[in-house]
């Protein structure tokens, strides 16, 4: 592939990217304002154990998605960082390594902590 595929190629992951989340924060919102409004703490432990097993899926399939994203974003780093005589923006691409590692961390630590605070409102 030339630079302009690979930054192409780049551009379609954090589209991806972005969309992957979408259905997190929605399941997100319906259960902060469930948490909120009272209704999740008036549910039954059977309701409760429902909306947790149902975020705890759909975080997990999300993460799992924007992994593998991120994974195949540093295929496209490795590429450009072999190229010679980049343009601004693929030269800042093929330095995005870091980037992407730190992206993924604070995925794992947003997550862990949103699953955390959730459990300790319901339960």
């Amino acid at each position: 592939m030339n630079e302009k595929e690979l930054v192409g190629l780049w551009n379609e992951k954090r589209s991806q990217l972005i969309k992957a989340q979408l259905h997190s924060v929605i399941a997100l919102a319906v259960l902060a304002f469930l948490t909120l409004t009272g209704d999740l703490a008036a549910a039954t432990t059977g309701e409760q154990l429902f909306a947790a097993l149902f975020l705890v899926t759909v975080g997990a399939l999300g993460n799992l998605t924007q992994f593998a994203i991120i994974r195949e974003s540093y295929g496209i780093v490795a590429e450009l960082s072999i190229m010679k005589d980049l343009g601004a923006i693929a030269t800042t691409i093929a330095k995005s390594d870091r980037y992407l590692s730190m992206t993924m961390s604070v995925m794992v630590l947003f997550s862990v902590a949103l699953l955390g605070g959730f459990a300790l409102v319901v339960f």
